[in-house]
């Protein structure tokens, strides 16, 4: 059953689901204003581009089940599909592991107002158990949840588009307050900010060693190929989808624009960075508690006041990321599985694999999912070194890997608009060339960051983590064609 998203929800969800709150002040922190100009750089060349021809694929196949293999089996070829499909899941399958691993600490936060996952151990027992237990205990809520019907995912999505729209609202009025009461300390925290060091990994203050900070700025325009891949779940998607991602990626944009500004003339940032309380691990929580102190010694607030104000910012924070982490989950175990499974060939597939609840759910390939997952997440808390450092090694593999889908995606597209698979009055830009534009903008961006992400390891001596980044996506085509293969000799039998 298709649920009926208005427009402004469907913007709504978009721009909260791509917009990172974490990117945001991490950007602030380490680059400080000098962030400004690479945002602006990959929103203009690289996240725009992209939503534009995102948009112009849904606007096609909004109805199909397929999302990126749909897109590309007609631009290219189904095999080629199939292979970008495999690639995209098996990289969203790590993640998966990552987030569910990381969401018992907004979860400690909001209960406890401090991170106690980090804890020697909770009765006598090792934390690290403790977080492995919770983290599968989730795993099976959230996929239970989950095979209720996609009403759960968008009530997900809806509660977290809601929550952290309350935090930009909290953190930007805030900030508006610090500056009302100090006007006089605007323009000299932008200038510092401005011109305090960079401490981005990699970068100093010349304009063009920054460039690794433009790979994390891409980054931070991640998640919207999630989004895309409910669209078919959607009622009147093609014509509101394709709208809404447009609308949506010059509201992204915009936001991480204001708030950086905003954020460097409401502090100092040389006196942040001084602190030793303020870390990458605890940097959004450090950002928001720091707010509410300022925000308290502008008003005059007393001890307990200000005590009561901090816990009620990093707490909202930590509820925000908390259930930014569920509604991410939701989507993310069944928007890329369902694409796989549904939208590709279903004989590749068992057919209980791909058999369908009574809510339309895959179910058995749910629940296999999440039993996988949970085998991951008990198996790195063993604690075992060569396992450890083997789920390493396949993170760095996945995040190359991650990436070549959306390459693919943008590759294809000249294909899409030379073969007139949509004719000229549905196209989204008429003009053939810009078309074209779009795609070696996103192209060229792509590149970069795969080319940098290869470099960076070889540069420091990381020899076997380079090498992991290029074995990697060789390893997930090779075995995602073994199984196409399989499939094209089963049809070839049948004829």
């Amino acid at each position: 059953m298709k649920k009926d998203l208005s427009l402004p929800t469907l913007i709504l969800i978009i721009t909260t689901t791509v917009f990172s709150f974490s990117s945001m002040t991490t950007a602030f922190f380490m680059m400080g204003s000098k962030s400004l100009p690479w945002f602006l750089i990959s929103g203009a060349c690289y996240f725009i581009p992209y939503a534009l021809i995102v948009a112009q694929y849904t606007k096609k196949y909004a109805d199909r089940s397929g999302t990126i293999f749909d897109w590309l089996k007609e631009s290219l070829s189904p095999k080629l599909a199939f292979i970008t499909a495999a690639l995209w899941y098996c990289s969203y399958f790590t993640w998966m592991v990552s987030l569910f691993m990381r969401i018992m600490i907004p979860f400690s936060i909001l209960l406890f107002g401090k991170d106690i996952s980090s804890a020697a151990s909770w009765f006598g027992i090792s934390s690290q158990i403790w977080v492995a237990l919770l983290s599968i205990l989730s795993v099976f809520l959230l996929t239970a949840l989950n095979t209720r019907g996609f009403q759960v995912i968008v009530s997900f999505l809806k509660i977290s588009s809601f929550a952290m729209v309350g935090l930009l609202i909290l953190s930007l009025i805030s900030n508006l307050l610090i500056i009302s009461r100090h006007p006089a300390e605007f323009f000299p925290n932008i200038i510092g900010s401005i011109h305090a060091d960079s401490f981005f990994t990699g970068t100093n203050n010349q304009f063009f060693s920054q460039l690794p900070f433009f790979i994390f700025s891409i980054t931070a325009f991640g998640g919207l190929d999630t989004v895309a891949s409910l669209a078919d779940r959607t009622k009147k998607s093609k014509s509101r989808f394709p709208r809404a991602v447009i609308i949506a990626a010059v509201i992204i944009t915009l936001l991480y624009f204001i708030g950086i500004i905003l954020w460097s003339g409401a502090n100092n940032l040389e006196a942040l960075r001084q602190t030793n309380q303020m870390h990458l691990g605890n940097l959004m929580y450090g950002l928001m508690g720091t707010t509410a102190k300022n925000l308290a010694v502008s008003f005059n607030f007393s001890n307990s006041q200000t005590a009561l104000l901090y816990q009620i910012f990093i707490r909202y924070t930590a509820f925000t990321l908390f259930v930014a982490y569920l509604s991410l989950l939701s989507s993310i175990t069944f928007g890329p599985l369902k694409s796989l499974i549904q939208g590709t060939p279903k004989e590749i597939w068992p057919k209980k694999f791909v058999s369908l609840n009574s809510n339309q759910m895959p179910v058995n390939a749910l629940w296999l999912q999440a039993m996988l997952v949970a085998l991951v997440i008990l198996t790195l808390s063993l604690n075992n070194q060569f396992l450890g450092n083997l789920y390493n090694q396949l993170t760095y593999m996945t995040n190359v890997a991650r990436s070549i889908p959306y390459f693919v995606v943008a590759i294809s597209f000249p294909f899409f608009i030379r073969k007139n698979i949509v004719s000229d009055h549905e196209r989204l830009i008429q003009n053939k060339k810009t078309n074209y534009l779009l795609s070696i903008s996103v192209c060229l961006c792509i590149l970069l960051a795969i080319g940098f992400q290869i470099y960076q390891p070889f540069k420091l001596g990381n020899y076997v983590d380079g090498f992991s980044l290029i074995i990697g996506p060789i390893i997930f085509v090779f075995l995602s064609r073994l199984l196409y293969q399989r499939f094209e000799r089963r049809q070839a039998l049948q004829l």
